[in-house]
């Protein structure tokens, strides 16, 4: 009874379950309730999860003794690293403190307020044996803005005869006695700090287990009896596999006449002088051309309309407002919207949405859609809100709204606030006239053509700014080569770049296979081709960093873009030898860039929140997005070995051998993006106790990322396992495991939208939400018909 009670904990199909359990609570807390707290008091704190934990962890250790993986040291400190995990966040639950210290600016305080997240009601306190003093609270602003670069508390620790003051600011905490206190907010007049206070015995253990995974990850790669190397030299024996190597690791009524035709002929020398300005917008002092490409983006969807680029549409309805209000540039997408307004194409006039009052003429609609909640929001509502920002973007630009090209004389004590065209009235009498008169010799330039009086207006309207506002302004390099990066729109080329390079590899990959024959120069020349692209990529993610001051994949766009470049640098460093596996990445790398540039992606190079500056984002980011594209390539070639199985089984063709193959390549890329996917999730654990006091606080994305994990982790640990280990059952989860990857990325994002992962949120579509969903539960489905499977096989022998 006891042997056979060992043999099912410590057996493959029993860790599966468990997993399985492990991750569908996981799914349901993150699911199923739209607060933080409430997952809390369902889920995450209650007791029947910590058992589902610590039934993982002893079945792991049973699992470790009857496979005897102390004989592979790689796999055996792997594995070891999760037990050591588990240890730490065991002793985190159950001994750790966190609680909050709010001060006013001369006010101290022994004593925190702790708080159970899975009972918010129940308030306890908690005194650390020594006082924090808030001698002064100091927020810092990006230019001319209110949002926030920075904010820092200047303290004094006050500890019997001991004193020592202390700068505390984000991604730099205060560790004394064992407490450690992180700036957390700040309160709305400014004048106090609220800050996050913890206490964590557990820390140091679970970054031993972090450091461990690490470890055990790399010495499994080069194991000499481990499966990753035994599949690697079946690869290289057959020549489809590189030598692998360690990553490495992103705008007055005119004076005259004029048409939109004659307008497009010649205004394009005016507005390329004008483009050159630089103006400040959401706190950020930028060429006139980065803010003129994102909002004609915004209005039109296009970066060129009627032969006129974005520089030249923001001239045009400066200098000629008129004219362009009644110029087809507003976009309407919907049809069913198209319909209502009884539009023929897709665009309709700025004037076409106001009534003879200058109201809005369906101001019913659009605040209908505003009182909905966004997961209640028809497709049709949000259109109507796309709708009305376009028309308020055009707004800015027909009143000048958006420009503010002027600084204040008294810029250095008003934060360099710099004054649009409306603004210009809260300015003395004199300063108004000059500005005034400066903004009139800009347009009468663009009105007249006169590419050298728009250039001599720019010169003057920048000596005004290096007068009052030197400190905060880019240098003409920067300004210069952010203008060259608008204009030169590598990224968005890569769509195609990309997408038609895979699709040709896979093409000539399929005709290899089917024909058994090499094309080598063909061979040669795609991946001279992707390298060529991948260089390009490379390029332009350094030139935006340069620009931008930040790594570039600090938002949505940026991120995507660089899951992008993560899929073509797989499949060019690691899989340049088989067709079908660089096609499969360099594919993936084109549907990733053509996600970056969908409608509801922005692409502006916008400023940091605090939390971002740090140098663990370089490191948690760069790692964790670079897995996507090993898994990318693995999902992929998933879907291209299971088309191989149809034409096996139709066309009567031995493919075995080629199948095998490819199965290799994936499980090399799947083990490669998990190795990545773990280490980057738990630098990110690493970075969020750095930043906010918590390594782990089941964020819904953190929560996604660990349930990613083990989806991969069931899989390649199911090749142990009779029925989950054929070639078909392991393609088909190879290509549906990649549903969690779109989930933890997509579907939070963009979705969900919940957590503290603020910066990286979008706009999400039920439709392709559901889509995740049924993949997800796809996959869910093979795995348990393949486990009863095995379970009932097993009982039968």
């Amino acid at each position: 009874m006891l042997k056979k009670l060992f043999d099912l904990i410590v057996s493959l199909e029993f860790t599966i379950v468990l997993a399985l359990l492990y991750m569908f609570a996981q799914i349901y807390a993150t699911l199923g309730f739209a607060s933080d707290s409430d997952a809390w008091l369902y889920v995450y704190g209650r007791g029947w999860f910590e058992i589902i934990q610590w039934l993982l962890a002893i079945n792991l250790i049973g699992i470790m003794y009857k496979y005897k993986t102390y004989k592979k040291k790689g796999i055996f400190i792997l594995h070891l690293s999760i037990i050591v995990i588990f240890i730490g966040a065991g002793i985190t639950r159950y001994f750790g403190k966190e609680g909050v210290l709010h001060l006013r600016n001369g006010e101290m305080s022994s004593v925190i307020m702790l708080q159970n997240k899975a009972n918010p009601s129940d308030v306890g306190v908690l005194d650390m044996g020594f006082k924090v003093k808030l001698d002064k609270f100091v927020m810092h602003k990006y230019p001319g803005s209110t949002q926030p670069s920075s904010y820092d508390s200047f303290v004094t620790v006050i500890d019997g005869n001991k004193t020592f003051p202390y700068h505390i600011y984000m991604n730099h905490i205060l560790v004394y006695k064992g407490f450690r206190i992180y700036q957390m907010a700040y309160d709305p007049d400014e004048k106090g700090s609220i800050f996050l206070v913890g206490k964590d015995p557990g820390m140091f253990m679970t970054y031993l287990g972090y450091i461990l995974m690490a470890i055990g990850f790399i010495m499994s790669m080069f194991e000499k009896k481990g499966r990753f190397v035994a599949t690697a030299k079946k690869l290289k024996q057959s020549g489809l596999f590189a030598v692998l190597l360690m990553l490495s690791l992103g705008f007055l009524n005119p004076s005259k006449a004029m048409d939109i035709d004659t307008f497009a002929k010649n205004s394009k020398g005016v507005a390329t002088e004008f483009a050159k300005g630089l103006v400040q917008f959401n706190g950020r002092i930028e060429p006139i051309d980065s803010l003129n490409m994102d909002f004609i983006h915004k209005i039109t969807k296009k970066a060129k309309l009627h032969g006129m680029d974005y520089n030249q549409i923001v001239a045009g309805m400066i200098a000629y407002p008129d004219l362009f209000e009644n110029f087809k540039m507003i976009y309407v997408g919907h049809p069913g919207l198209r319909k209502f307004l009884g539009l023929k194409g897709k665009y309709a006039t700025y004037k076409s949405f106001f009534d003879s009052t200058g109201q809005i003429k369906y101001m019913k609609q659009i605040d209908l859609a505003m009182q909905t909640p966004d997961r209640e929001r028809t497709q049709l509502q949000r259109e109507w809100l796309k709708i009305n920002e376009r028309l308020y973007v055009a707004y800015m630009i027909f009143s000048g709204k958006a420009f503010a090209l002027f600084p204040s004389p008294n810029a250095k004590n008003e934060n360099y606030k710099w004054y649009s065209l409306d603004e210009l009235n809260k300015l003395d009498a004199m300063t108004h006239r000059f500005y005034w008169n400066l903004f009139l010799q800009l347009v009468k330039g663009i009105q007249s053509f006169d590419q050298n009086q728009v250039k001599d207006a720019i010169n003057k309207i920048y000596e005004v700014q290096k007068m009052y506002s030197a400190p905060v302004l880019p240098s003409p390099k920067q300004v210069e080569l952010e203008i060259t990066y608008n204009h030169l729109q590598i990224f968005p080329s890569l769509i195609g770049i990309y997408s038609l390079l895979g699709l040709i590899a896979i093409f000539v990959g399929f005709f290899e296979v089917l024909k058994v024959k090499k094309l080598n120069k063909v061979e040669l020349s795609l991946v001279a081709l992707g390298w060529i692209a991948l260089l390009a990529h490379t390029a332009n993610m350094i030139l935006r960093w340069y620009i931008s001051g930040h790594a570039p994949w600090s938002n949505a766009y940026e991120s995507i873009v660089f899951i992008a470049w993560g899929s073509a640098f797989a499949s060019l460093v690691f899989f340049k030898r088989s067709m079908l596996a660089l096609g499969a990445g360099l594919f993936m790398a084109g549907m990733f860039m053509m996600v970056a540039h969908l409608n509801n992606i922005d692409p502006q190079i916008t400023n940091m929140v605090p939390v971002l500056k740090s140098y663990w984002l370089l490191i948690h980011v760069a790692v964790i997005t670079s897995s996507y594209g090993f898994l990318a390539v693995g999902g992929m070639l998933g879907l291209l070995n299971m088309i191989l199985f149809a034409i096996r089984k139709y066309k009567n063709m031995d493919l075995e051998f080629q199948i095998k193959e490819i199965n290799n390549i994936i499980y090399l890329s799947l083990y490669m993006g998990l190795a990545l996917l773990s280490v980057g999730t738990f630098l990110g654990g690493v970075w969020a106790n750095e930043s906010w006091g918590r390594y782990w606080s089941w964020d819904p994305k953190e929560t996604w990322s660990l349930i990613t994990m083990i989806a991969y982790a069931i899989v390649i640990h199911g090749k142990m396992i009779p029925k989950m280990k054929g070639e078909f059952i392991f393609s088909l989860l190879a290509f549906l495991s990649f549903f969690f990857v779109l989930m933890t990325y997509f579907g939070v994002n963009f979705y969900i939208a919940q957590g503290l992962h603020a910066y990286g949120r979008g706009e999400g579509d039920a439709m392709w939400f559901n889509v995740l969903k049924a993949g997800i539960g796809a996959w869910t489905a093979v795995v348990v018909a393949s486990l009863i499977m095995a379970i009932s096989k097993t009982k039968r022998v």
